[in-house]
This record gives structure tokens, C-alpha cells and sequence, in this order.
């Protein structure tokens, strides 16, 4: 699915029009429970999670009645493959919470705009802008660390055995919750109040989960 080509660079520079303060852009994830296999890109933005796979289809391409057709003929492998992927992303993910949609990206100058039996039909033109319309679900907190994960670069977990010898998972969390306290203190001084909805909403996802873990 990553393997290299001009439609590949294409997509990857359509991407760079996403603002690189809100969207991080993954290239070459490994497909989950397929190693050998690489995702050819994966984007992370305010929208959630996005598979995006190009096609260098030179023929009139069409959705019609939810089928997307090359000329006359239909697609649905391309669909189905790209639809896969986003599936093994989204089983990898650890909050819920987290959309992840599949898009198929054709190379071409004219922009497209489709839905395809949930994957998101566009072009190299309108991209990006495909993607930074989509309904916001992520706060800037979550992005980062959704990111990190499907980078591979998520915090090593703690042994449970070690926190609890520590003074337990109770004591653990009293003293982020104080943290947490501290830092929303200082945001209301500084930051916008979406900023500061953001990093409130971000703050209660992770408390829940890390709850919920021990």
C-alpha cells in the first residue's frame, strides 16, 4: 500500500498544505498484525485519524448508488483495502473516542468530492481541504498523543507492581489531579477559552483512561 510513486509524492505534498500546527503526517505506518506491510500515509488532525491511500486512475472515475467505478467498471477492492487499513488503525488506537476514516486520494489537477460506502473520494487538489472540513472530535493534547502512538513513540508503561509499592494507584492519581489543578490555574490566566476547553477536555479523557487502567 506504500509502495513509492509520483502519485505517492503527490499526496505527500498536497498534505503539506495542512497546517503544521494543528495536523501531524505519518508516512509508512506499519500495518498493524502486518508487519511487513506500510500504510502509505496516516494523518492526525482536530477531524481525528485519516488513512490515506492514492490511486493513479488516468480514466473517468465515479460514484454512483454508493459504488466507485473506473470508467464502467467497478473498484471495490481499492475501497475495501483502503477501509481495511483504517479498521487496523483504529483497533490500535486506545480511546474510543477517535474516529478513523479511510480516504482515497487520486492523482489528478480537478478536485473530487465523494463518499464511497464511508471512505472519502478526493483528488491531490482538494485534499487537504477535504480533510480540514471535517467535523472536529480531537483537542490539541490528543493529537500529539495519538500521534506518538502510531509513531511508535508512546511512553513505556509503568509495572503495575511498581506504582503500587509507591503508595498505590490512589496516591498516583491524587497527585496528578493536583498537577492538573495547577496547570488549568495557569491556562485560565494565559490562554483563550477554547484553549483552556480544550486542555479541560483532553484532561478528563486521559484521568478516565488512566483510571480505568489501574
Amino acid at each position: 500500500m506504500a509502495e513509492e510513486s509520483a502519485g505517492d509524492r503527490a499526496t505527500a505534498s498536497a498534505l503539506e498544505a495542512l497546517p503544521r500546527a494543528r495536523w501531524r503526517v505519518l508516512h509508512d505506518v506499519p500495518w498493524p498484525g502486518r508487519p511487513r506491510v506500510l500504510i502509505e500515509n496516516v494523518v492526525v488532525g482536530p477531524a481525528g485519524v485519516f488513512v490515506v491511500d492514492t490511486k493513479n486512475w488516468s480514466a473517468n472515475v465515479s460514484v454512483r448508488a454508493g459504488v466507485l467505478k473506473l470508467d464502467k467498471y467497478s473498484r471495490r477492492g481499492a475501497v475495501t483495502h483502503v477501509s481495511e487499513a483504517a479498521r487496523a488503525i483504529s483497533a490500535q488506537l486506545r480511546t474510543a473516542r477517535c474516529p478513523v476514516r479511510p480516504v482515497l486520494c487520486l492523482e489528478r489537477p480537478e478536485p473530487i468530492s465523494a463518499d464511497c460506502d464511508g471512505v472519502l473520494v478526493c483528488s491531490t487538489a482538494n485534499l487537504a481541504e477535504v480533510l480540514k472540513v471535517q467535523r472536529r472530535v480531537l483537542a490539541e493534547v490528543e493529537i500529539q498523543r495519538l500521534a506518538r502512538d502510531l509513531a511508535g513513540q508512546a511512553l513505556p508503561a509503568v509495572p503495575v507492581g511498581s506504582a503500587r509499592a509507591r503508595g498505590g494507584p490512589g496516591r498516583g492519581v491524587a497527585y496528578l489531579m493536583g498537577a492538573l489543578a495547577a496547570l488549568l490555574v495557569a491556562l485560565t490566566l494565559v490562554a483563550t477559552p477554547e484553549g483552556v476547553q480544550d486542555t479541560v477536555e483532553s484532561a478528563a479523557s486521559w484521568v478516565a483512561e488512566l483510571v480505568d487502567d489501574v
